[in-house]
């Protein structure tokens, strides 16, 4: 007992041509006999059909593999990088506005380098701790795009000498005074977390390492409990 195919009234070999196509983006594909218009309800039909399909099948695969995967490893690594300037950030070195700034915590020279960070919509500064240890507070808004109350703020960085991070933090006026000094004046360009290259990932690690390294020596040693033996140190 079986079945095959054949062209009903009013069908044509464009519905064989049909049955082969295949469905979910390359997914699924279809071979027999009743997909093979030139030899349809045949056996030699359906064997020349699944040569066909097979061919497909390579075809999309070698077209899938040779698209670029996203490496999960290299973008969990972004986000350990991310989240360690963001720590950073929390105490930076001077702040005013929207600008952070971080110092290169081996050397006082005014021609060392410094990171800044411009922190571009969202809400402004807040004061306190969020001001930096430089203890200045300027009254202006974080840089923004008029008529626009952005949800969340845009990280931008660049490198500068520590000079021209003074210069920019003594300068009158707002944000946006600022960033266009920075960049006029300084010629600096902003970029993301991505671009910042080796000296500023350079800067970066000099910053961790100092930093960690006084905070294990800042650590007050935990008192021991003698219990009745005596009293605690």
């Amino acid at each position: 007992m079986g079945s095959y195919s054949h062209v009903a009234v009013g069908a044509s070999g464009d519905d064989y041509d049909i049955l082969a196509e295949s469905v979910g983006e390359g997914r699924v594909f279809f071979a027999g006999e009743a997909t093979n218009r030139r030899y349809p309800a045949t056996m030699h039909g359906a064997f020349l059909s699944g040569l066909r399909e097979a061919a497909n099948i390579s075809k999309v695969y070698n077209s899938r593999s040779m698209t670029p995967k996203t490496d999960k490893s290299l973008s969990k690594d972004s986000e350990l990088s991310a989240a360690l300037l963001t720590d950073l950030f929390r105490e930076p070195d001077l702040a005013f506005g929207g600008f952070s700034i971080l110092f290169d915590p081996q050397s006082t020279d005014h021609n060392s380098m410094a990171l800044l960070r411009v922190a571009v919509g969202g809400n402004g500064r807040k004061t306190g701790d969020d001001a930096g240890s430089s203890g200045q507070q300027h009254s202006s808004a974080p840089i923004k795009q008029h008529g626009q109350m952005p949800s969340k703020q845009l990280q931008l960085y660049c490198l500068l000498s520590r000079q021209q991070a003074l210069e920019l933090s003594e300068m009158s006026g707002g944000d946006e005074d600022r960033l266009r000094y920075l960049c006029e004046k300084f010629r600096a360009k902003l970029v993301g977390r991505r671009g910042l290259g080796a000296v500023g990932e350079a800067l970066i690690s000099s910053v961790k390492f100092v930093r960690s390294y006084q905070k294990n020596v800042l650590t007050p040693v935990p008192p021991y409990d003698f219990g009745n033996k005596g009293a605690q140190v």
